[in-house]
């Protein structure tokens, strides 16, 4: 690892800094130490599609480097950040010369994969209220009894990652009020931690039509 951030310092990068445009040569990976990136890709019709966000202690763009070499979605700061890029090139040296780093990687990239399966699953499985719950419930600093949990970045953004438009992430909140759950400005106060998760995990999707 040492020899992986030989040459790399930490920088600093203010809210809404473009890391990389969609497209853009991978000349680099990056490691958040602090603050949330989102990675994503805009539409034509001026929305984004978000295919994750990044906060301290994990990796993206490492992906790019096995594609062809250019980034397959953008990264913008959401929150001030510091950040470690590691050199590509650096990077593939090192993989070839230890095969331990090699694993390593897979089984960051698989974790990737595992969490935009469960996303997939999550838009196909539970209804807006039922995702807000489950994001709530892994921000949450406890796992059971009262807990105040702290939005880390904007709700527009929130909706984006759960798969739905502002709009539907407000009649998200409104309904989640029904099990116990008040929102003070970025503070949301869950009053049953154990009773959010398991609405959040019911197996038959709620309030289907009201999604639409």
């Amino acid at each position: 690892m040492l020899q992986l951030l030989h040459g790399s310092v930490p920088r600093p990068h203010a809210k809404n800094h473009m890391i990389f445009e969609q497209g853009d040569e991978a000349s680099a990976f990056y490691i958040v130490l602090e603050g949330w990136v989102k990675v994503f890709r805009p539409s034509l019709s001026g929305d984004e599609a978000v295919f994750g966000v990044f906060t301290v202690g994990e990796t993206f763009g490492e992906a790019a480097m096995f594609i062809g070499g250019r980034y397959p979605a953008a990264a913008q700061v959401v929150e001030d950040s510091r950040l470690i890029a590691v050199n590509s090139k650096v990077f593939r040296e090192q993989l070839n010369k230890n095969p331990d780093l090699a694993f390593q990687m897979l089984g960051a990239m698989s974790r990737h994969m595992h969490s935009l399966m469960n996303q997939v699953e999550q838009l196909q499985t539970r209804s807006s209220a039922q995702r807000l719950a489950q994001f709530l419930v892994s921000l949450a600093p406890v796992e059971e009894g009262a807990a105040v949990v702290i939005l880390p970045y904007d709700k527009s953004l929130i909706a984006h990652r759960l798969g739905m438009k502002p709009e539907s992430l407000s009649r998200a909140f409104a309904r989640l009020r029904g099990q116990g759950v008040s929102t003070d400005g970025n503070r949301v106060l869950v009053d049953d931690m154990v009773h959010l998760r398991e609405y959040g995990d019911e197996g038959p999707m709620r309030e289907r039509m009201a999604d639409h």
